[in-house]
C-alpha cells in the first residue's frame, strides 16, 4: 500500500510479504490449427478461473548455490532459509542474493519439474522411508524428512523450563540443539506437541528445554524426534514451474493474413498471465 503526500513524502506499508510474477506474452502469427491450441488452453482453464503451469522464461532452474529449504511449524514458516529448524517439513525456495550484500530473499517454489535433488550439508538425501530419508509431496510441493532417531518420552516435568526424559539418550542432540516432540498427553500438551524446542541442558537421557510450561498439565507419552538442526544446511536442485492464470476473461487476437480458412494467420499480441499464490 503506497501513499504520497503533497510534500512528496512516501509511505509504503507491506500488506503481504509475497512477490508474484506477471507475464505479458505475445504470440507470433500462426496458422489457425496452431492458434486453436492456444485457445484450447484458454477454454480448458475457463478463461482464467483455473490455473496452469508455465516455465518462467528467465528463471526456471534452481542450483544448490541459489536454493534453500525453509522449515515451518503449525503452518507458519519458521527458521532461516537454507538451514534446518528441528522439524520435519520444509518449503522449497529459490534464493536471491544481491551482489555485494548479505541480504537474502526466498521465493517459494510450489510446482516442480520432475523430482528434485535434495542435499543436507552438501550430501545427497535419499528419497525413501528410512531414517534420515525424505519425501517430496505433489504440488503444492513440500519436503518431509524421516527422523534420524526417535525415542519414547518417559517423563515430563512442566516448569519455567521443561524437563523431558526419553527412554534413552538421543544421538546427535546437543545443548543449543532442537528436540521435536509429538504425541504428549494432558490438557496443555499443545504447548509442546508438533514443535521443536531448544535444549538448554542435558543429563543422560533427561533434556531441559527452554520452553516455559509453568502451571500446566502435560503427561508423558508420545515421542521425541531428531530432525535437521539449525547448524545443518538444506539445499536442493532442479527445475520448476510457475502456477499462473489468465488475467483477463477475454483474449486478444489479430487476423494477420486473411484468405482461405486453412491459409489464414492469427496472432495474439498481448496475453497477460499472473502468478497464483499457493503457499
Amino acid at each position: 500500500a503506497r501513499t504520497v503526500n503533497q510534500g512528496g513524502f512516501a509511505t509504503v506499508n507491506v500488506v503481504r510479504d509475497v512477490t508474484l510474477r506477471e507475464y505479458t506474452i505475445g504470440v507470433k502469427s500462426m496458422l489457425l490449427e496452431r492458434w486453436q491450441e492456444i485457445m484450447a488452453i484458454y477454454e480448458i482453464t475457463d478463461a482464467g478461473a483455473f490455473g496452469m503451469l508455465i516455465e518462467d522464461p528467465t528463471d526456471a532452474v534452481v542450483t544448490q548455490a541459489n536454493s534453500g529449504l525453509l522449515g515451518f511449524q503449525n503452518g507458519v514458516p519458521l527458521g532461516v532459509p537454507g538451514f534446518g529448524n528441528g522439524g520435519p517439513t520444509y518449503l522449497l525456495q529459490r534464493l536471491f542474493r544481491a551482489a555485494g550484500s548479505s541480504r537474502v530473499r526466498g521465493r517459494d517454489v510450489t510446482r516442480l519439474k520432475g523430482t528434485p535433488a535434495l542435499y543436507r550439508n552438501g550430501v545427497p538425501v535419499v528419497l525413501g522411508a528410512s531414517a534420515g530419508n525424505a519425501a517430496v509431496s505433489a504440488g503444492p510441493s513440500t519436503v518431509t524428512f524421516i527422523p534420524d532417531a526417535t525415542r519414547t518420552v518417559t517423563a515430563v516435568t512442566p516448569g519455567a523450563s521443561t524437563q523431558v526424559t526419553l527412554a534413552t539418550a538421543m544421538p546427535g542432540l546437543i545443548v543449543g540443539g532442537l528436540l521435536w516432540l509429538q504425541g504428549l498427553g494432558g490438557a496443555n500438551a499443545s504447548l509442546l506437541n508438533g514443535r521443536a524446542h531448544v535444549v538448554s541442558a542435558i543429563a543422560g537421557s533427561a533434556y531441559t528445554l527452554s520452553t516455559n510450561t509453568a502451571g500446566t498439565t502435560i503427561t508423558a507419552a508420545g515421542q521425541g524426534r531428531f530432525y535437521p538442526q539449525p547448524n545443518e544446511t538444506l539445499t536442493w536442485a532442479g527445475g520448476y514451474y510457475v502456477p499462473v492464470q489468465f488475467v483477463d476473461d477475454a483474449i486478444e487476437w489479430d487476423l494477420m493474413r486473411p484468405g482461405d480458412y486453412d491459409d489464414r494467420l492469427v496472432a495474439g499480441p498481448a496475453i497477460a498471465l499472473r502468478e497464483v499464490r499457493e503457499a
